[in-house]
């Protein structure tokens, strides 16, 4: 099974950085992502998915209890749960699914950054951002339109583990080009924070 051909969800990609944290414990040495990823969909992904369908499950009729007890006090009566479900799936199962399944509720900060002069391309700024990736307690990946090498793909977009500098200048990253970092990890903000503050150093010697 090819990992890099693996759609994964961020609720799925967050599995498999735990896989791979522990993966990594019982190896001796960090493994992958793309190991990660392989490993997890061999040995672990069918039940992982039946668990979480199950708590889905769960929290949906949860979330659809709430909503009756809210609109039968608000209409004086008990509207019962069939309309309740059938109100909650239609004005709210969308929002609540989009929310439960975004990065940020699977633990991951983002950072979108352009690129806007040819000094950011060079071999120097491009090591330091893998200098801090690896540098921080987390995973950092990035994406960009048009990149013809990544780790995984995730709902649809490819993304590479930016501690690979060589993999990183495989991107052929141009001028006005968005470069998209997600991160997740003990410190993953500060990580991110760390990317910002270079990029904006670097804006900023050009201007001088």
């Amino acid at each position: 099974m090819n990992a890099r051909e693996i759609n994964l969800t961020p609720a799925e990609l967050k599995a498999v950085e735990d896989h791979k944290y522990y993966l990594s414990q019982e190896c001796g040495a960090e493994v992958s992502v793309e190991e990660a990823v392989a490993d997890f969909l061999q040995r672990f992904a069918d039940d992982w998915r039946r668990e979480k369908l199950r708590r889905d499950n769960l929290e949906q009729r949860l979330e659809i209890e709430k909503h009756k007890y809210f609109r039968s006090k608000e209409t004086g009566c008990d509207i019962g749960k069939a309309i309740a479900a059938q109100e909650w799936c239609e004005k709210y199962a969308h929002i609540w699914r989009a929310e439960r399944e975004s990065l940020e509720r699977n633990g991951f900060v983002r950072l979108s950054v352009v690129v806007k002069n040819a000094h950011e391309l060079h071999m120097r700024p491009m090591s330091s951002i893998s200098k801090i990736a690896t540098e921080h307690d987390c995973d950092v990946y990035v994406h960009k339109d048009g990149m013809v090498y990544w780790n995984f793909l995730l709902e649809g977009q490819p993304f590479m583990n930016v501690k690979s500098i060589v993999g990183f200048l495989s991107m052929g990253v141009t001028v006005g080009d968005t470069l998209e970092f997600i991160a997740t990890g003990a410190q993953a903000r500060e990580a991110l924070d760390s990317l910002a503050k270079l990029m904006s150093r670097l804006e900023d010697t050009l201007k001088a």
